[in-house]
């Protein structure tokens, strides 16, 4: 079986049981639309431009820090990784696999938040093509970090109280779901120290068209970040 093939037998069957679960079809597609249609709704046009890019990643967050630890430490806790040990599957197709079927579900999530967002109210973005690129490094940064979580973790339990520890915060206190611009300033000197805060204010500023210069800093902070947890997350991969 050709590599292509086995990549392809393990994201379709991986997208069966993903669908048959339900899970990333109500936290990663249909909540962030939800919530975009709520703020939109009772908020002035001016805060739901701000919340636009937060709400984008709310797709990301539940991908990322939710959907990849908690699919690998199922497998892992049903032994299902222990019968790919002794098959040509390595833990980067595992991984690849896995984080590709997520990517999905945050596409899926960032266009339908986009759709609302332009034409229930009007948002626009003003450079479209650094937006697109910016929202596919924030992909791989958050899913460094889920990838690394779900490499290790024994355990569906644990996985879930690690990745409460982490969902949870990002979501309510990186501006994911509050805008990051009407929190008070210990708030948001807080909610600086999550890695989604600063996605979102990459995607914020190529919404905007601010210059790219405003954010050389957070790139070269993030980037070798996310190329360091994914070799950590194929390195330190547990089959059991």
């Amino acid at each position: 079986m050709t590599a292509l093939k086995t990549f392809y037998t393990l994201f379709k069957t991986e997208a069966k049981l993903a669908i048959r679960g339900g899970d990333m079809l109500l936290f990663a597609v249909a909540m962030p639309v939800g919530i975009m249609f709520l703020i939109g709704c009772v908020s002035a046009p001016e805060t739901v431009r701000s919340a636009f890019s937060g709400v984008a990643c709310v797709g990301i967050c539940a991908a990322g820090f939710m959907g990849i630890p908690l699919t690998l430490s199922g497998y892992r806790y049903e032994k299902v990784l222990k019968r790919f040990k002794v098959t040509p599957v390595s833990p980067g197709m595992l991984l690849a696999a896995d984080t590709a079927l997520q990517f999905l579900f945050a596409a899926v999530s960032a266009v339908l938040v986009w759709l609302a967002a332009r034409f229930g109210f009007g948002v626009k973005i003003a450079d479209g093509a650094r937006f697109v690129a910016t929202f596919l490094f924030s992909v791989c940064a958050v899913f460094s970090l889920g990838a690394c979580i779900g490499a290790v973790v024994p355990d569906v339990k644990t996985a879930n109280v690690v990745t409460s520890l982490i969902y949870f915060p990002s979501l309510f206190l990186s501006g994911a779901t509050v805008p990051y611009a009407i929190m008070p300033r210990g708030l948001q000197a807080f909610s600086n120290v999550f890695p989604l805060t600063q996605v979102i204010k990459l995607l914020d500023n190529a919404a905007a068209g601010l210059p790219v210069s405003a954010d050389i800093l957070r790139i070269g902070i993030l980037l070798p970040v996310t190329v360091a947890a994914f070799a950590l997350s194929v390195k330190l991969f547990k089959w059991e």
